[in-house]
């Protein structure tokens, strides 16, 4: 046994190319097994690429993974060269959402929809045949990280095909939340077949959350997450996550998210901004981590609070090792004008 990130001997990510990933695409720097379109499954998932990705990992060497923003799946694990069928299956490629986070991407435009159904459609035309004999082996399969789930009708009728191709699997779902109420989960089946969910609200109060979310529905969010904590407390639900991006707008109510997460017995999930967009003034306004802007060290000194080590909370390595920055006099009356 050996403790090792588990994701590339457990786990692959598909996307709408037909490429193959052990986990996040972006955070592995685009290190792809193979294409789905153009070799069998068993080609790629125990292929020369991938059994290289698992060498670099067996020896401890993360060099395809962008540790910055990505928190490994330790695991304590038997690391093999040749793994069996992944038991998690992440589809996270359907950019259908039904709100725009301000740090998370830009409209498309029709040109890209257009072009991004294209590939949707020859998902769906061979679904059954490429995937059928991978659903049956998986245990978990994730909907949809890239995205939101429930305002897509690509990606609805993607988890009708898989209750169909495995009546028993379970799902981790990824969703703002807002679509994720009881009877949609209920419509489709989901109810006892889910194993996470994790909800990106980013805010506890609706003022700061309508700052961040263009067209969320705060309220919304709220009553669904208090219904996926009912079913937590049914035993229905394994995990209950909920996603905090800390920003110059919203770490001030770190602490109060904490308290949230501990009433609704889920995790609060703090993760630091990362670029996502063009606009460098935009960025440096919004990433409070940065050592030169103004809030940096009124961050450092919230994230020292006790209530960040309790186990309704995680804070991944970036923001555990952020340090306080000494100011030169006059960045200090920059600080004290801008009060």
């Amino acid at each position: 046994m050996k403790t090792i990130c588990a994701h590339p001997f457990k786990s692959i990510q598909v996307q709408n190319t037909g490429e193959i990933y052990c986990c996040c695409c972006y955070w592995t720097d685009f290190y792809s097994f193979g294409n789905i379109f153009e070799q069998s499954f068993d080609e790629i998932w125990n292929g020369d690429r991938a059994k290289e990705f698992r060498r670099q990992f067996i020896e401890n060497n993360y060099k395809f993974c962008k540790l910055d923003v990505c928190d490994p799946a330790y695991s304590d694990i038997t690391p093999e060269f040749e793994a069996p069928y992944p038991k998690r299956i992440e589809f996270s490629y359907d950019r259908h959402c039904n709100v725009r986070c301000i740090f998370c991407r830009k409209e498309k435009n029709k040109e890209e929809e257009k072009f991004n159904r294209q590939k949707e459609k020859r998902i769906e035309d061979n679904f059954d045949r490429i995937f059928t004999p991978i659903i049956e082996k998986a245990e978990i399969v994730e909907l949809n990280s890239a995205g939101e789930l429930f305002a897509s009708r690509h990606s609805i009728e993607i988890l009708k095909k898989i209750i169909n191709i495995n009546p028993d699997i379970k799902f981790g779902v990824i969703s703002n939340g807002i679509l994720f109420t009881k009877e949609t989960t209920q419509k489709l089946g989901l109810e006892d077949r889910l194993d996470y969910a994790i909800i990106s609200i980013h805010s506890a109060t609706e003022n700061t959350y309508n700052k961040l979310v263009e067209r969320g529905n705060f309220k919304a969010v709220i009553e669904n997450v208090k219904y996926l904590s009912e079913l937590k407390k049914q035993g229905k639900l394994k995990t209950l996550q909920l996603n905090f991006v800390v920003t110059s707008l919203n770490y001030k109510e770190m602490k109060d998210f904490v308290k949230f997460a501990i009433d609704m017995d889920g995790t609060a999930f703090f993760i630091n901004y990362h670029r996502q967009i063009d606009s460098d003034e935009l960025e440096n306004n919004l990433d409070v981590t940065l050592e030169h802007h103004p809030k940096h060290n009124e961050l450092v000194k919230i994230l020292a609070d006790p209530i960040f080590n309790n186990e309704h909370c995680f804070v991944n390595d970036y923001l555990k090792n952020l340090k306080p920055v000494k100011l030169s006099l006059l960045q200090k009356i920059k600080n004290l004008l801008k009060k």
